[in-house]
């Protein structure tokens, strides 16, 4: 870290410096507190860890490990259920958004099916409109000009009078 600090550009330097300063001043007193613990091993790690355990202390020791085992299994359990539920989860939600796609098609295929039905509507409209038109005209001319030809109609298909 001093050497790359010493490539830097001179408006940066100032700015590393001090972090670099803060730093060293942080390292220099957690050394300074360990080396005043590491004397004194109780005061490092507590009353309860000595070198010549008494029973008691023996005893304090190992319900302390049993009671953190039994926290660690509880904790161990909660999170399998929760990993289990969030397998469920996982699965409802895969089976909904393919429940979603299924419905999806069905709709897309419903308008298709629509579109399609509404252009042969309007295709029969269009020719009953025209098959209407044609019959109003023949008609009016079959029943108030009696003198009209109809094979100049082509009117083949009409019963004669």
């Amino acid at each position: 870290m001093r050497m790359e600090k010493e490539n830097l550009p001179a408006n940066q330097k100032t700015k590393i410096n001090q972090r670099f300063r803060n730093y060293q001043t942080d390292v220099d007193v957690a050394k300074r507190k360990l080396d005043a613990l590491s004397s004194d091993r109780s005061a490092l790690f507590g009353s309860r860890y000595t070198d010549n355990p008494t029973e008691d202390d023996q005893l304090a020791q190992r319900q302390q490990l049993l009671s953190g085992t039994d926290r660690l299994e509880r904790s161990s359990g909660r999170l399998r259920e929760s990993q289990r539920i969030a397998m469920e989860t996982e699965d409802v939600g895969r089976n909904t958004l393919a429940d979603l796609a299924r419905q999806r098609e069905t709709i897309e295929h419903t308008r298709t099916t629509l579109l399609e039905g509404e252009g042969y509507t309007d295709r029969s409209n269009k020719t009953l409109r025209g098959m209407a038109r044609r019959y109003y005209i023949f008609y009016h001319y079959l029943v108030f000009d009696d003198g009209c030809d109809t094979d100049k109609f082509h009117l083949g298909w009409l019963p004669t009078r």
